[in-house]
């Protein structure tokens, strides 16, 4: 696992992204030291019990932003920070939306719950995995989505 996340950060570091959004990282507490040694100290993680969870936002060595504030809004599923960066105040919010119609549903709302808190002046960058589809031929199970 170290080796493909080496690679990634490798592939990203390489890419001139500015800001990065990663999704079901298989993160927890015990790894940050070893993102941090690959990638710098701009890495946010929000960690979950659960697999299919877990995200991470990066920074480039080259973005330094002044963070304002960090919150698991949903933990594992929905990272914000909020940050100071070229004159602007930005509300980075990466999703990892689960995957199962009722815990979706919850997810959803308690997402659309935590969006309306936020300053509606101030830039909003959300991004992610939503883990939906819109039309039936996308979907490779049974199960009906949100």
């Amino acid at each position: 696992m170290a080796f493909r996340r080496s690679q990634v950060l490798s592939f990203l570091g390489e890419g001139g992204y500015s800001v990065i959004f990663l999704q079901e990282t298989h993160t927890d507490p015990t790894a940050e030291d070893s993102w941090r040694l690959k990638w710098g100290d701009r890495v946010y993680f929000s960690h979950s019990t659960i697999r299919q969870a877990r995200v991470v936002t990066l920074f480039s060595p080259d973005l330094r932003p002044e963070v304002l504030g960090v919150a698991e809004a949903i933990q594992g599923h929905l990272l914000h920070l909020r940050a100071h960066i070229e004159g602007l105040v930005v509300n980075l919010v990466n999703v990892y939306a689960p995957t199962s119609g009722p815990e979706q549903l919850q997810f959803y709302q308690q997402a659309s719950a935590f969006l309306g808190t936020l300053d509606s002046h101030e830039c909003l960058v959300l991004g992610g995995d939503f883990n939906t589809t819109l039309e039936e031929r996308d979907r490779s199970g049974t199960e009906q989505w949100v």
